[in-house]
């Protein structure tokens, strides 16, 4: 028997992986003048270079939706799958 996705450890999961690598290019365009924020301005509006605490609590929430979307978009359609054949 197949086990399904929990949706909220999975949002957790993803979270704490963008939260982090947010935080490492911030750093880095910080402390080695890398250009990260470049990546980072399309996917997040709101998010400003340079920074603001503004911009990057913005940045900080779009990651929560971002999380969110993604989870959605993985659990409940594998969820369905496996009830799906698990009552097959």
């Amino acid at each position: 028997m197949k086990t399904t996705i929990n949706f909220r450890a999975l949002t957790y999961v993803l979270l704490i992986a963008l939260i982090g690598s947010y935080l490492l290019c911030i750093v880095g365009d910080l402390l080695f003048g890398w250009t990260m924020y470049q990546a980072w301005a399309p996917l997040l509006p709101g998010f400003t270079w340079p920074l603001t605490i503004g911009g990057f609590l913005i940045g900080l929430l779009w990651l929560v939706g971002y999380s969110l979307y993604a989870a959605a978009l993985i659990a409940f359609p594998y969820n369905y799958f496996v009830q799906r054949e698990n009552h097959a």
